[in-house]
């Protein structure tokens, strides 16, 4: 994934962040990553998990 994100620009990274803003999926992932977390699927420090609760609050009230 790493060479992928080296290869798309700036701009494009932008354009792709705007479309999952607008659709919604941005909400959808970071409520993934939390329940994944959550449920020991995914491992993280405490320091991401609250940067994804309040990244989650912010999407989920910012409309």
């Amino acid at each position: 994934m790493g060479l992928a994100v080296e290869q798309i620009s700036g701009d494009d990274q932008k354009l792709l962040v705007n479309i999952l803003l607008k659709q919604q999926y941005a909400l959808e992932l970071v409520s993934s990553e939390i329940n994944d977390i959550e449920c020991g699927d995914k491992a993280a420090c405490e320091e991401e998990y609250n940067r994804l609760l309040a990244l989650y609050d912010l999407l989920r009230f910012s409309k």
